[in-house]
């Protein structure tokens, strides 16, 4: 992993995206790889890319990542990071079980929030 200073050949921005597990990308140690769909959304049209980053390299990243913070803001800045990420993760864990446990399409898409199936939201799934 190399901490770089200068700029990439091309900038996506992403102004959304979400994360995921692909097993049949592995890297040399056998781990799967972390799927990043990131999505670049301009007006009434979105660019979309997908990277996968082999899960044994995450860590290296991250944490260059929160040192580049801390380098450029100071410490907060990292221990910011590192509380939203978290945060973050609190959330996409009650996600992922929500969706687990869904007993239709929409139930899954909306987190039980919405069925197609004839329950409420307020009928439990399980």
């Amino acid at each position: 992993m190399e901490i770089r200073s200068t700029p990439p050949a091309r900038y996506f921005h992403a102004t959304t995206g979400g994360a995921g597990v692909d097993p049949e990308h592995r890297c040399g140690h056998g781990t799967p790889s972390i799927v990043l769909h990131l999505i670049s959304g301009h007006g009434d049209s979105a660019e979309e890319l997908g990277v996968l980053l082999p899960a044994c390299l995450a860590p290296d990243i991250f944490g260059a990542v929160m040192a580049t913070l801390a380098a450029a803001g100071g410490p907060a800045a990292a221990e910011e990071f590192i509380q939203k990420m978290f945060a973050a993760y609190e959330q996409a864990v009650h996600t992922i079980a929500a969706r687990t446990s869904a007993c239709c399409e929409a139930g899954y898409r909306t987190a039980g929030r919405e069925h197609t199936c004839g329950r409420s939201s307020a009928t439990p799934t399980a």
